[in-house]
């Protein structure tokens, strides 16, 4: 009985006492060292951390294979990549934590799974290819004369639109269709032919899905490839067109026509 009101007592003193003004300033004090105990404590850690280099780093981890000639942006919309934390001791030089700084940029060697991705592995202009194909995309050289393919006119970077002709055999009518529309091109020769004449044969290098460059490809050996210069900005586009001799020789469309 009187250990029980022993208790009560001291535990009544207590709580007058934090309900002083010295009592709460005795717990805030109390309080602000602790913390003080622990930032000190966690300080200490950290920089033995720092000096025996096991602070843990984020960096960017290759989730699969990345070929030399992949460029950085397929890396990062595909991420075939993971992120993760190493010690910084392990901390390769130049390694990369953001997918973003790949940006335009092409791997000059092969990436394998598991190593680090570093800056050094990439550069802007890497592979003029295989740097800008990804996914379906695949690069097609395609045979041309020099006034089909606009050789010494069509130049990297511009876009076309492609057409097939093919000549009607044992009687039957010729047609020409579009194969393709804002196709890219990837590679072209500078001149149209050291004779001037415009006859000879040159590869225009294009860009193109894989069923187009099926359909490019079939086009090239069984017919003749034209080319047509797109707008550098704000090209618009028709819907595919299939012109055969009654087509031509079809009256115009007032609707359609119109000088070009």
């Amino acid at each position: 009985m009187e250990a029980a009101t022993s208790r009560q007592n001291r535990t009544g003193g207590l709580r007058r006492f934090l309900g002083t003004r010295r009592g709460s300033l005795t717990v805030a004090t109390v309080a602000a060292a602790l913390a003080a105990i622990a930032l000190v404590a966690y300080l200490n850690n950290y920089k033995e951390d720092v000096r025996g280099g096991t602070l843990p780093t984020q960096v960017l981890v290759a989730d699969r294979l990345i070929p030399k000639g992949t460029s950085g942006d397929s890396v990062a919309t595909d991420r075939i990549f993971r992120p993760t934390t190493v010690p910084q001791a392990d901390l390769k030089p130049l390694a990369v934590a953001d997918a973003a700084a790949l940006s335009s940029k092409v791997a000059t060697r092969d990436i394998y799974p598991g190593q680090q991705i570093t800056s050094a592995d990439f550069r802007v202009g890497g592979d003029a290819l295989r740097g800008r194909l990804s996914g379906t995309q695949r690069a097609l050289a395609v045979p041309v004369d020099a006034a089909r393919g606009l050789i010494g006119n069509v130049r990297v970077g511009d876009r076309v639109d492609v057409f097939g002709s093919f000549g009607g055999g044992a009687g039957g009518a010729g047609a020409l269709r579009t194969i393709a529309q804002d196709v890219l091109v990837l590679s072209a020769p500078g001149v149209a032919g050291a004779d001037g004449g415009g006859g000879d044969a040159s590869a225009v290098i294009v860009r193109l899905s894989d069923q187009q460059s099926a359909r490019m490809a079939y086009a090239a050996d069984n017919g003749k490839i034209w080319f047509a210069l797109r707008p550098p900005t704000g090209a618009e586009q028709s819907k595919p067109a299939t012109v055969t001799g009654g087509s031509v020789a079809a009256p115009t469309n007032a609707a359609g026509g119109g000088a070009g």
